[in-house]
């Protein structure tokens, strides 16, 4: 697929379709949401999973000026518009603030939500284990493709929430070199508490790490597939993480499931201004 260069190529739906074509991408151009901001959305077919995935893609205002590179951000569970408008919301609200940059924020759809999302088979989950490949789709297919057609800085995050945290924090510790940051709100992590802890137990034998930051987020009226196994996971990763990577987590008084500031706390943390002391009491790494 050809690198969009202004806004007009964006919204030439006959020009795009000929360009995906050649690259096996089905697109089409959408209106602005509430946003404001350009918004493409795309069939990608993935070797990985033999099976056609749904993403949207949201450019900054500033990427029709043709100049500059950006962050990216994937955003699981983008099917759900509520959520995939109040990230976006997130994104530029921080923008205005001065508290992150301008970034391409791209949403993946699920298809078998509980394949992808859950790493090990669990019985009460059915389908559940396939993580692995939905991770190569990501991180072999989809980034690369993103970083080829548009203007990126090379910086990528992933944010996910409930089993999508669960996801993240699975992805950090079989794949901390894939993102920059990774921001879990409430992961699920009670799914497969003892899958997690013999992969961070691997992931801290590594002598140290590049770049990576792992934000966590949840309510202390949390599910206890939450709260009876994170601060545990976080104390582990304190007290034994390589070089080069940090991590924080916040515990909410008085919120529940993943709280609606996940995103926005963890961009904050991410991009260090965060400097105040979390929720929890405790001091960030």
């Amino acid at each position: 697929m050809s690198k969009p260069k202004n806004r007009a190529i964006l919204t030439n739906c006959a020009v795009l379709s000929m360009l995906l074509l050649n690259a096996h991408l089905h697109a089409f151009a959408c209106p602005p949401g509430t946003t404001g901001r350009e918004e493409i959305k795309q069939t990608v077919f993935s070797q990985f999973l033999q099976e056609e995935r749904t993403i949207s893609i949201s450019l900054p205002d500033e990427y029709a000026a043709g100049t500059g590179c950006f962050p990216v951000l994937f955003v699981l569970d983008a099917e759900s518009r509520k959520g995939w408008t109040e990230s976006l919301s997130t994104v530029e609200s921080l923008n205005a603030a001065g508290t992150i940059p301008q970034m391409i924020v791209v949403g993946i759809w699920n298809t078998v939500r509980n394949r992808d999302m859950i790493p090990a088979a669990v019985a009460h989950r059915p389908g559940s284990g396939g993580s692995r490949r939905f991770l190569d789709f990501l991180t072999a297919e989809l980034a690369p493709e993103i970083q080829s057609d548009f203007r990126t800085s090379g910086i990528v995050m992933i944010y996910g929430g409930s089993n999508a945290g669960l996801f993240t924090v699975y992805a950090l510790l079989e794949r901390p070199e894939a993102f920059r940051a990774y921001i879990a709100g409430s992961p699920m992590i009670g799914h497969c508490p003892d899958f997690i802890q013999e992969k961070a137990e691997a992931f801290v034998r590594r002598s140290r790490i590049e770049t990576c930051t792992l934000y966590m987020i949840y309510g202390d009226q949390d599910s206890g597939r939450v709260t009876g196994f994170v601060p545990a996971f976080q104390e582990f990763l304190e007290s034994n993480a390589p070089k080069g990577f940090r991590s924080r987590l916040d515990i909410l008084k008085g919120e529940g499931h993943v709280p609606e500031s996940s995103l926005s706390r963890g961009l904050s943390y991410v991009f260090n201004r965060a400097d105040s002391p979390p929720a929890s009491g405790k001091r960030p790494r």
